[in-house]
């Protein structure tokens, strides 16, 4: 066989390998895209679960404090979770057409969703209509209670079908990864042994080895360092290389980007309420067989609407990104921070272990809010009230502890001698009476 058809077969042989492994190895990347398409999708999935039941507690938030005070302000987050929670059912449910399993979550979800909203609705309709006493009996039969319970219970479920899938779905991108690092190994080890053949061929065969030795030579006597490149298939290769590691990087990227919006607020970087309940019990569980506490804080910012009526929305937005700076800068470096809705935040307060250290923690993050700020020619005060409760003193519930610091926020912003309050278990009965004393 002649050297010109030994070297024809031989580059045949060479450039069918590289169309083939090229065809293969962009038919693996399709595949492995359309499975990170499925890890975004499930993502997005719990994410929208999540801003969903956010969604029906701003609505429950809007009517109470509806009842509470009168003011018909607190029916805007009300109406528009409303609109919002429709909107995500439904997106849910579009986005589950292929899971008759998680279709039934969702419809019990969607029914429960449709009988809170009559029943808030119902209660803001006696209280416009002078029937507060209706309206507080029908809150105080803790029937919306059930249906919520019910909607936790069944989101609950549904999410975590959907964690399930996404592990699944992580599992099946990973091993079509492997599958591609595999052939891209493969890939190169065959380039580098046929581009090693060639070379050899090409250069033992048709140049003078001799020629090549003395240039070899000149170059490490001038101490050159080697050129091996025309070893190396670097276009085909280094294609490919870039483009795994680019889609491996997107995805990664993408997950944290995904898990960082579902769990924290984008105006100030807080955590947002998201979790909020999953911190608090997993502090308490750490406090069991200790003599330690947590503290919870419920912060309300007082004024603030007058503020965003008067001064415009970009003034608000700056107002509460300078409350988390300042609430972040006070508070010691394992506590939390979230902003749980609107201009309210909470502050998990960890393993303290007297009453004295939790006033302490309160009047110094009063006195981080003496200063003013100055915002486009305007001087304007931030002031706070605050509500402290404190596990496992005043309960071991996540629910209950947030609700009681609610509470007892609510109680400092109506007493002008103090600007903070310790609940006190007199203060729930309070504020049962006085939602059925208000007219």
């Amino acid at each position: 066989m002649s050297i010109r058809l030994k070297l024809t077969i031989l580059l045949l042989f060479l450039f069918a390998s590289a169309i083939g492994n090229v065809f293969f190895t962009f038919i693996l990347e399709k595949y492995g895209e359309e499975k990170l398409q499925w890890v975004i999708h499930t993502h997005e999935v719990i994410s929208l679960s999540n801003a969903f039941l956010s969604s029906m507690s701003d609505a429950e938030t809007g009517q109470r404090g509806y009842l509470l005070t009168g003011d018909i302000t607190y029916l805007e987050p009300y109406h528009r979770a409303s609109v919002e929670s429709q909107v995500m059912i439904n997106e849910l449910l579009e986005k589950t057409l292929d899971n008759e399993e998680q279709q039934t979550h969702l419809k019990i979800i969607q029914k429960n969703m449709n009988k809170k909203f009559d029943e808030l609705q119902n209660t803001i309709d006696l209280k416009q209509n002078g029937e507060l006493k209706k309206a507080l009996d029908i809150v105080e039969s803790h029937v919306g209670k059930e249906v919520m319970d019910t909607i936790r219970v069944e989101l609950s479920t549904f999410i975590h079908h959907e964690n399930i899938l996404l592990e699944k779905r992580k599992g099946d991108f990973r091993e079509s990864r492997a599958i591609l690092t595999t052939l891209l190994i493969i890939e190169m080890m065959v380039f580098i042994f046929l581009a090693f053949i060639t070379f050899f061929f090409v250069h033992g065969s048709l140049f003078n080895p001799l020629k090549l030795l003395l240039s070899s030579t000149a170059k490490m006597e001038k101490g050159e360092k080697q050129d091996i490149s025309a070893l190396l298939p670097n276009d085909e290769m280094g294609y490919l290389l870039s483009r795994f590691y680019k889609m491996s990087n997107n995805v990664l990227e993408k997950t944290e980007s995904l898990n960082y919006q579902a769990t924290h607020d984008e105006l100030t970087g807080l955590r947002n309420r998201v979790d909020i309940h999953n911190e608090i019990n997993n502090a308490i569980m750490y406090l069991e067989n200790t003599n330690r506490k947590i503290g919870i804080i419920f912060i309300d910012l007082n004024k603030f609407k007058p503020l965003n009526d008067s001064l415009g929305h970009d003034a608000g937005d700056f107002i509460l990104k300078e409350t988390a700076e300042r609430l972040m800068a006070t508070v010691r470096s394992n506590d939390v921070v979230f902003r749980y809705g609107g201009d309210e935040f909470v502050i998990v307060v960890k393993r303290f272990d007297n009453f004295s250290q939790l006033e302490n923690l309160a009047k110094k993050i009063l006195s981080n809010f003496k200063s003013t700020v100055q915002f486009r020619g305007n001087t304007i005060e931030i002031s706070l009230s605050m509500g402290i409760a404190i596990s496992p003193d005043d309960s071991i519930s996540s629910d209950e502890i947030l609700n009681y610091a609610d509470i007892a926020m609510y109680e400092a912003k109506r007493d002008d001698r103090t600007d903070y309050k310790f609940f006190e278990s007199a203060m729930a009965k309070r504020s049962i009476d006085r939602l059925k004393n208000v007219s």
